[in-house]
């Protein structure tokens, strides 16, 4: 069998060849009339051993009804043409309501038509993945600077009347006026406002994680408002950005030993009126602080986490049960979990406690270090 053979029955799929040899095809397969795109994975062309056959999902969900039959297709078939014969005429049979009883498609709710209609509106190209029964759909898209964002919905049986649920990545609630005829477009116009509204806000954070060496949250999503960056003098400074004035001074939490952070407190209350919204949040902090921001790649006061010591000097990680080594030895500034500190100081027999605090020596310095007992 040659490629000719599948291209004079299937004249809308093209085979892509690589290294002399057939690999895969692209196109579309009419069915029932309407084509469809398809895209076939063929390792052993023409053999159909490990074919793969991809559907657009307008027409998975007849896939999914006829699964039993087209399985037994495969094993009967030996070559890609032959099965790609038999899988038309089942799918096309649906189409043509030539079956009937189990032999039915699976999705035949009401609400279905409505949804094809609306996704069609909508752009199969903005659809990122549908779950077998249609109930879940990630749509996908970019705002204007380049950034992917997925939308997922959830559709119920009810649908259009009844009104999705909606889950984005996103800082602030996605908020929409749902119109029964407009449908999922409604949806999608209110979050690509939600994401025109955000550049600068993401254009801040972007600019952050990709100088900084940032300690949380470990992997940061479109949702997170927050960082925790780490200066060069040890004391980690957790920043919340704002959603609607991202250039403007975030709020300043600064986290380390008492010495070290005192005399930053008082300079950020004593300087606050000179941050520069035209400036970048490191620059305004090493200008108001005088310490330098930690960078996250090789240059002037670049490293990593272990480099800077800022993970835990007991258990040796930054995190541990969602939290981060939150205090530090007045000594030597070397940073513990709460919880990895207590366990090290009950481990030691000269430690004594005193109500809800234990103290004892640095696992780091040996000097007198005390943690509260946590709850």
């Amino acid at each position: 069998m040659a490629v000719s053979d599948i291209c004079a029955r299937f004249p809308l799929l093209c085979p892509s060849v690589s290294a002399g040899h057939v690999r895969d095809f692209h196109g579309f397969i009419k069915i029932g009339g309407v084509d469809y795109e398809a895209r076939l994975s063929t390792p052993h062309f023409p053999l159909l051993r490990g074919t793969t056959l991809s559907t657009d999902a307008r027409l998975s969900s007849t896939v999914l009804a006829f699964q039993r039959q087209l399985s037994e297709v495969e094993q009967e078939c030996s070559t890609v043409l032959e099965y790609l014969v038999k899988f038309q005429k089942i799918c096309s049979s649906s189409a043509e309501g030539e079956l009937e009883g189990d032999d039915l498609p699976l999705l035949c709710g009401s609400h279905f038509p409505s949804l094809l209609s609306h996704l069609d509106i909508v752009g199969w190209s903005k659809v990122a993945q549908i779950s077998p029964d249609f109930e879940s759909i990630s749509l996908k898209t970019r705002d204007e600077n380049g950034r992917s964002h997925l939308l997922r919905v959830k559709i119920g049986k009810g649908y259009p009347q009844e009104t999705p649920e909606v889950e984005a990545d996103l800082p602030v609630d996605l908020k929409f006026s749902w119109n029964t005829v407009e449908g999922l477009s409604c949806i999608i116009a209110a979050w690509e406002d939600h994401l025109r509204g955000l550049q600068q806000f993401w254009d801040v954070l972007d600019e952050l994680d990709e100088t900084v060496l940032v300690l949380d949250p470990p992997t940061p999503a479109r949702r997170h408002t927050t960082r925790r960056i780490l200066l060069s003098n040890h004391v980690s400074v957790q920043l919340s950005v704002s959603v609607v004035h991202p250039r403007s001074l975030p709020q300043c939490h600064l986290l380390g030993t008492s010495r070290l952070t005192a005399p930053l407190n008082a300079l950020l209350m004593e300087k606050y009126e000179e941050w520069d919204p035209e400036r970048s949040i490191v620059s305004n902090l090493e200008s108001l602080l005088g310490v330098s921001v930690v960078r996250s790649r090789a240059g002037d006061m670049g490293g990593s986490v272990e480099e800077w010591s800022a993970e835990c000097a007991v258990c040796y990680a930054l995190h541990f049960q969602e939290s981060l080594p939150d205090l530090t030895c007045d000594h030597c500034s070397q940073a513990f979990h709460v919880q990895c500190l207590y366990e090290w100081l009950c481990g030691l027999t000269n430690s004594r406690q005193s109500m809800n605090v234990i103290f004892g020596e640095c696992p780091y310095c040996t000097q007198l270090i005390s943690c509260k007992v946590p709850a």
